[in-house]
């Protein structure tokens, strides 16, 4: 958990058009293994709200198929009753109708949950966009103290750097300068005896 609270302003973000996060790239690579309390926690509330609106989607589908197929069976029926005078088929037809009575019940549910999921998607969202900023603000204040530390300790390097390059310089110019007096006075070969002696 956090000390601060973060406050965004709903109304903006959503008409920023903030996507969901879950299935944001971008979002997924910086944030996707977050172990953090309030990241996991609507994540996957988000997760479970996205897999229940495709579940409500695809039994909607279903549910309208079988009205379609149940009404086609009761005009069928209805025919039955009307044009061939058949007593067995009014059951038929009440067993039908009830079949349809708890098909419309269902589809209203569905209908129902379907109209009221995607705003309890954006509010989940928008609940792990707030623990998504807290959680960056705070790694961001952690990464820019390593960055000072990191920027500190290479001027440090870079003047150690310097002082060596110097130094190096400086001892280059002493054995040039050694080799260049000793080689005027005692010569060539003199030296490469010595230089096989010595060094």
């Amino acid at each position: 958990m956090f000390s601060k609270n973060i406050e965004l302003d709903y109304d903006i973000v959503v008409k920023n058009k903030v996507p969901i996060l879950i299935q944001d790239k971008s979002w997924k690579k910086l944030f996707g293994d977050v172990q953090e309390k309030e990241i996991v926690k609507y994540k996957e509330q988000l997760k479970s709200l996205i897999k229940e609106e495709i579940e409500i989607e695809r039994k909607l589908n279903q549910a309208n198929s079988k009205k379609k197929r149940i009404m086609a069976k009761i005009l069928n029926t209805s025919n039955e009753i009307n044009n061939r005078n058949n007593k067995n088929s009014v059951n038929k037809l009440d067993i039908l109708k009830e079949e349809i009575h708890n098909l419309n019940d269902e589809i209203d549910e569905l209908t129902f949950r379907l109209e009221v999921l995607p705003r309890e998607i954006r509010i989940t969202n928008y609940n792990l966009l707030l623990a998504t900023v807290k959680y960056a603000y705070k790694e961001l204040k952690m990464d820019h103290k390593k960055l000072e530390t990191a920027n500190e300790k290479i001027e440090i390097l870079r003047n150690q750097l310097r002082e060596l390059i110097e130094e190096k310089h400086e001892h280059e110019e002493k054995i040039s300068n050694t080799y260049s007096f000793l080689h005027g006075i005692l010569g060539s070969k003199v030296m490469e005896q010595l230089d096989k002696q010595m060094l």
